[in-house]
């Protein structure tokens, strides 16, 4: 006779230790990266290295079993992803809040254009509410993020390993938040196809590291 009860005991048991691991990756590098332009939401195509970076991030997962390859619906995020998916021969998703901070005006000026700026520490190397004109607070980009990551992790639990290629600047406030620091380096300082192995406690709903 089937015991339901230790059944039951044993699926919520399962459930209440259960953790997911899925892996970040900044996307592989542009054209504007090599001229110190910002990009923002704006776009720039990979560049030869960039396209071999992205090659190269998807050979290095091939150990990691990863199911399924999540990107940020910008053209360079999804250049990578897709180039990473060939290896894994895996399909490409995208995901609506895994784009890329809004730095407003900033966007499309070269860094030497806006390092000026008396904010422009705070702004890039701090999670504060100050932000760009018409763009996004590193607080406002960093919740978008942990929102839409948190909603696909809740969904699918156990159930999925991801890849998600998704941009520095996201990175930089993602991490500083799981880490607890209060300044940390630039986006810049994630490297165009390094790779971050990340767990979600579901219980906790928290990301470890």
């Amino acid at each position: 006779m089937i015991d339901l009860g230790f059944i039951l005991s044993f699926k919520k048991e399962f459930t209440l230790n259960k953790k997911s691991t899925f892996y970040l990756a900044r996307h592989g590098q542009t054209e504007w990266n090599i001229e110190r332009r910002i990009q923002g939401q704006l776009d720039s195509p990979l560049t030869d290295l960039g396209k071999q970076q992205a090659v190269l991030l998807g050979e290095q997962c091939r150990q990691l079993k990863i199911t399924q390859v999540l990107s940020s619906p910008l053209g360079r995020a999804l250049q990578t992803a897709e180039l990473c998916a060939e290896k894994l021969q895996l399909n490409v998703k995208k995901v609506t809040g895994f784009e890329e901070r809004h730095f407003g005006c900033w966007q499309g000026k070269l860094i030497s254009e806006v390092n000026t700026d008396s904010k422009y520490a705070e702004m890039t190397s701090q999670i504060t509410e100050c932000k760009p004109d018409q763009g996004e607070s590193a607080i406002q980009s960093l919740t978008r993020f942990q929102v839409a990551l948190k909603d696909l992790l809740e969904k699918n639990v156990g159930d999925e390993t991801y890849l998600i290629i998704a941009h520095g600047e996201i990175l930089r406030c993602f991490m500083a938040d799981l880490k607890q620091q209060k300044q940390t380096a630039t986006g810049y300082d994630y490297q165009n196809g390094e790779i971050i192995a990340i767990v979600y406690d579901h219980v906790l709903q928290q990301f470890l590291i």
